[in-house]
């Protein structure tokens, strides 16, 4: 399982030896680097993007969390996490569609002071050792995150919520029919049953279109991963070859899980489309 990591520096001459760091541990093997972002904390307290390395389907983990992170953190000093660990954190969650924890955002707001900068990057490590070794070198802590894809589970629950609520409205209708009322108020329940019916189908839709958008993502980020791995076992020592082989082999079965979890909620949403 890839993981973000968190990397904050006091100064801009630091960040670049950092990302130095990183490109070196790359290129030996140590640990893959799927991406890498620079971002400072303004005296206001808003996270800003210096610089970014998250094109394509490559970076799409990152490019979440880097823009999650900033839309986030675009309030004052302190207001973030009050936002995200407060009864309002189901939402903050479905806005950033990433399963990060509320420790995380607390180490960001902790570690990430205003004037100060932090690499944030998107990797695949056997051990720990390697990269906070180097980052300790200069003055920089390493907070790590699981990079856990759970929108796709929550796509799934939401299917079935808005599944059995079409159920519902359904049911609601042809009991009304049953229902002696007066004709003018019948017809008026029957037309907001209707809306509501088709409302709710509307929002199947949406869910069915991006079920195949985000099998369609993840599929290409998948052969994106597979070939920046081949390309660096091709350059690699033989021991380095052996660990970038496991990381294949872990990339390939959290993308099969992902994509089974998509296709089961896109089919489950296509039941219940049909008429």
């Amino acid at each position: 399982m890839s993981k973000f990591a968190l990397m904050v520096f006091t100064d801009k001459k630091k960040v670049y030896e950092g990302i130095h760091a990183l490109q070196e541990l790359h290129a030996e093997g140590s640990l893959t680097v799927w991406g890498m972002a620079i971002l400072q904390r303004e005296a206001g307290g808003k996270i800003a993007i210096v610089k970014r390395d998250d094109d394509g389907p490559i970076g799409t983990g990152l490019g979440a969390l880097v823009g999650s992170l900033v839309s986030l953190f675009g309030g004052p000093v302190g207001a973030a996490v009050g936002v995200a660990v407060g009864a309002t954190a189901g939402g903050v969650r479905d806005l950033l569609h990433l399963g990060v924890s509320d420790d995380f955002l607390a180490a960001v707001e902790r570690d990430l002071a205003p004037g100060k900068f932090a690499v944030v990057a998107e990797i695949s490590e056997e051990w720990i050792v390697p990269l906070d070794a180097c980052m300790d070198e200069l003055g920089a802590k390493v907070v790590r995150e699981d990079r856990l894809e759970f929108a796709e589970d929550t796509l799934e629950k939401r299917v079935n919520a808005r599944k059995a609520r079409l159920a519902q409205l359904k049911s609601e209708r042809d009991q009304r029919k049953k229902v002696r009322a007066g004709a003018k108020a019948e017809a008026m329940m029957q037309q907001l049953l209707t809306e509501e019916i088709e409302d709710e189908r509307r929002k199947l839709e949406r869910m069915a279109d991006r079920s195949d958008e985000q099998l369609e993502s993840s599929s290409q980020e998948l052969n994106a991963k597979v070939e920046a791995l081949l390309a660096q076992a091709s350059s690699a020592s033989p021991e380095a070859r052996i660990r970038i082989g496991r990381r294949l082999g872990e990339v390939r079965s959290e993308f099969a899980e992902r994509q089974q979890e998509l296709e089961r909620a896109l089919k489950l949403t296509r039941q219940a489309l049909r008429p």
